[in-house]
């Protein structure tokens, strides 16, 4: 020990007496005898006492106290002298009866030297803590065990306090706190460290005191080293408090009441620990499986199971159930999506977020269908473009999103029932019949029946801006006021794919951003896209080589376009985006040079679309697009200082999941004999061809009428062509032929025309300020819909007493809602005050709103907590 017995003794004897003393005489009372041979070591050493007089050893356990009296009164009256003895003090009544040294001790010093009195000042503790020392001395032994427990119990005041140290310290807990002295355990009981750990425990004498600590904190009374019981006793009495009574009434037998929240304080402590959070979802498996509780909590309603995520199950339930009832057409969209937003904000919800993103694509799906109860219905072309650029798309990018979540959830490495996957796979039919013989029949059908009289007299729709139109209508517009401008072509980039670019441009650059639409010139296929998109007055068409030419100008390669644009505007670059991506800034500038006009190639879409082995991966390159996009615009304006970006497309293109039925393929026959091009979605023609099965296209406008047109109309194809089965383009569709025109505008910080983003805010709207139960929710408002330069954030809450200390855990809440409807952008989550701790009633609380991303806080509320009674924390030691 640092400071040990023979050293104390030694500074007793040397310190000065008091005037009225002539000696020092000091009785060591050691009743275990636990100093004998320190004694006997120190009598061998001697010490000196004060004034150089000589200091005497007398053990009284082995002299005779007569003889000894007689030595101290009589034959050294005038020396010190150190009495060892291993008698208790006892001088209550009766406590002198043959004790011959009792008057000599009741006037000399004392010096208590057992084991546990000089534990105490290693462990800093009390003197109410003795016998408890005394009772663990075997673990204090060892200075790097005493050197573990001060770690954890730094001052220690009660009994049981050291047990709680003691405890901590061989279970090798973070902290003495509860929430990780159970976790440590459980995790070491898991990985199968129980023998060791039993054995740690009786070594020590310590297992009755986890015991206690476990019944007396947790309210369980089971073996502490059987993982499956306590685990689950824990597990479940936390859920009790988060589910409704009677859907836990089957397990009550291993649920203590009275203890739940406590058992809830510290699951939801564990669940924030990111390096032993594993191990927790692997014990709440093994329980879910032992206790059938998957079973159980599907006989309860979805809306009761919402707050609650103590165990992974609850997702799955609530997931099977909900994409069940959608596969069948229930009408759950509005509660399915509110239950995706609530289960955002709880734990365990990245494990499943794919099934979440399904179940909210479907809901999605089946809310447009049914806000369409009549389908789709316009009285001329416009009017049918206006519907579908206004709104009809966003099925389109709905089904688009609901493949790619449907193809990570194929993918998942997670272990999720097989009853959910069934559903993801019926939900995944039903919404692939809406979309292919519900919507895209439908619209298109609404499409094709106002435009066929316009196509056939003069192959477009008046009133709709045309591609061909695009330079003279925007690269060379107020040309005087944008010395530079760069035009982005995307190939194969559909309308809703260019909302989704507008989108993420508005949010993640300064500039300002403006979407608008142009219909393809016929057919919509990438040769005749691409002259369409450059400066020309004539495109021809070559029946033998299938090139494309603007004003005679070859076109199919990139070096033949830049000749086409240099025609119109000296200087101009056309480049592919992998050109400009692959240097650095200084060589994107001298690739760039002072060109005024740069056209600017990029091929992921529709070069994944087209090959049949990669086809499936076409809604993948579209994510993939846009984000290559966004970098590209930030690259012309950060790199090349061009604050003036367009991004269009050649053309757009139709996919469905499944391959379509032979029913709904025409064949070569059905079309006529004649001398003709076949093409998936397209037929040409030298020849007129009278046909009531397609739609026929007026081709004046291209190489001076020589060339006749028909489309397929839907999303028929002709079965004679060889090729892709689920990717097409060429035809009239409106995925097809709405391409999307977007407008970029760099604005410097000085602008006024520069708005800048900012994150979408929450409020609190709860009226009350006043906490009278140990869980309550608080009602939150997000104020702005996410759109434009509102950009979604993620905040976490938490209540803290004035000290900022937290007393409640810590809430997640998503402010991502894009609906403009405020009711549904209000959400509840609940909060529980942590054990052991009291609360007194005219102490200030706050909640505190804080943004997860940069750690500021959004606000704080002041709140006051007025509750009955506070949970007793007595360890019972």
């Amino acid at each position: 020990m640092a400071d040990s017995a023979a050293d104390q003794l030694r500074q007793v004897f040397s310190s000065p007496l008091l005037d009225e003393e002539d000696r020092r005489i000091v009785f060591w009372h050691d009743a275990e005898g636990s100093f004998a041979q320190e004694f006997e070591q120190l009598r061998q050493e001697g010490i000196g006492g004060a004034g150089g007089r000589k200091v005497l050893f007398a053990d009284a356990s082995s002299e005779s106290l007569f003889d000894l009296k007689r030595r101290i009164l009589r034959e050294n009256r005038e020396d010190d002298f150190l009495v060892h003895t291993r008698s208790s003090r006892d001088f209550s009544e009766g406590g002198l009866e043959g004790n011959w040294l009792a008057d000599i001790e009741l006037i000399s010093e004392h010096f208590q030297a057992d084991k546990a009195s000089m534990l105490l000042g290693e462990v800093n503790a009390g003197p109410d803590a003795r016998d408890a020392v005394a009772r663990f001395a075997r673990f204090f032994g060892a200075a790097e065990r005493r050197a573990a427990y001060l770690k954890r119990m730094p001052e220690t005041a009660t009994p049981g306090d050291v047990a709680v140290g003691v405890v901590s310290t061989i279970l090798k807990a973070q902290t003495s706190r509860m929430e990780d002295i159970v976790e440590s355990l459980l995790c070491a009981l898991h990985e199968g460290s129980g023998e060791q750990l039993l054995s740690d425990f009786e070594k020590y004498d310590a297992l009755s005191a986890l015991a206690a600590l476990l019944e007396k904190r947790l309210g369980y009374t089971g073996d502490p080293m059987s993982e499956v019981a306590l685990s689950e006793h824990l597990l479940l009495s936390a859920a009790f408090c988060t589910l409704p009574e009677d859907v836990m009434s089957g397990y009550s037998n291993r649920i203590s009441r009275a203890h739940a929240r406590f058992c809830l304080n510290i699951v939801r402590d564990w669940l924030d620990r990111q390096d032993t959070r594993s191990i927790l979802y692997e014990i709440c498996r093994r329980v879910e499986q032992e206790t059938n509780l998957s079973d159980v909590l599907s006989g309860a309603e979805v809306s009761r199971l919402s707050d609650t995520d103590i165990f992974p199950c609850v997702n799955e339930v609530i997931l099977t159930s909900l994409l069940g009832s959608l596969a069948q057409g229930s009408d759950r969209s509005a509660e399915a999506l509110a239950i995706c937003q609530r289960r955002k904000n709880l734990k365990w919800y990245k494990r499943v977020a794919c099934f979440f993103d399904l179940l909210a694509n479907a809901a999605q799906a089946e809310s447009f269908y049914r806000e369409h109860p009549q389908g789709f219905h316009a009285s001329n072309p416009v009017d049918a473009w206006k519907g579908y650029v206004s709104g009809w798309n966003s099925m389109d990018a709905i089904y688009r999103s609901f493949c790619a979540s449907f193809d990570e959830c194929q993918l998942s490495a997670e272990e999720v029932p097989d009853a959910l996957r069934d559903a993801a796979e019926k939900t995944a039919e039903r919404v692939e019949n809406l979309y292919v013989n519900w919507f895209l029949p439908g619209v298109n059908g609404c499409w094709i029946g106002c435009c066929e009289p316009d196509w056939a007299k003069k192959g477009h729709i008046a009133g709709i801006p045309l591609q061909r139109e695009f330079y003279n209508r925007y690269p060379s517009r107020n040309s005087r006021d944008f010395k530079r401008t760069v035009v982005i072509v995307s190939d194969g980039m559909r309308y809703e794919v260019g909302a989704e670019l507008a989108r993420r441009l508005e949010q993640e650059t300064k500039g300002s951003v403006t979407l608008e639409a142009c219909q393809s010139v016929f057919p919509s296929v990438t040769e005749f896209g691409m002259a369409a998109l450059l400066p020309q007055s004539e495109i021809s068409y070559s029946w033998d080589s299938g090139d494309v030419f603007a004003d005679g100008m070859p076109t199919r390669t990139t070096k033949e376009r830049e000749a086409v644009l240099q025609k119109a505007v000296p200087g101009a670059r056309a480049l592919t985006a992998q050109d400009l991506r692959a240097g650095n800034r200084a060589a994107r500038r001298e690739l760039v040079g002072s060109a005024p006009l740069v056209y600017i190639y990029q091929d992921k879409i529709d070069s994944t679309g087209e090959r049949p082995k990669l086809e499936h991966d076409v809604f993948a390159a579209c994510e993939s697009a846009v984000d290559e996009l966004v970098a590209l615009c930030k690259i012309v304006v950060n790199d090349l200082g061009i604050n003036r970006v367009f991004v269009t497309a050649d053309h757009g293109f139709l996919y469905t999941r499944r391959p379509l039925k032979e029913h709904d393929k025409i064949a070569k026959a059905d079309i006529g004999s004649g001398d003709v091009q076949l093409h998936r979605r397209h037929v040409l023609s030298r020849e007129a061809i009278d046909s009531n099965i397609l739609v026929k296209m007026n081709m004046e406008d291209i190489h001076g009428g020589e060339y006749y047109g028909l489309a397929l109309r839907e999303c028929i194809r002709l079965k004679s062509v060889a090729g892709n089965k689920n990717y097409a383009h060429g035809g009239v569709s409106l995925q097809e032929m709405c391409v999307p025109v977007i407008e970029f505008r760099n604005h410097r910080s000085n602008s006024k025309a520069r708005v800048d983003q900012e994150k979408a805010t929450l409020s609190l709207v709860s009226t009350s300020r006043r906490i009278t139960s140990s869980m309550f929710h608080v009602d939150l408002y997000q104020r702005e819909p996410v759109s434009g330069k509102v950009l979604p954030c993620e905040y976490e809450l938490c209540l803290t007493d004035g000290s900022g200390n937290p007393v409640t855990d810590i809430q997640k809440a998503h402010a991502d809602m894009a609906t403009p409807d405020e009711r549904a952008r209000v959400s509840r989550p609940m909060f529980t005050l942590k054990a052991g701790i009291d609360y007194p009633p005219d102490e200030r609380y706050f909640l505190v709103c804080r943004d997860k991303e940069t750690d500021e806080i959004a606000w704080k509320e002041e709140f006051t907590i007025d509750m009955a009674f506070a949970p007793s924390v007595d360890f019972g030691f």
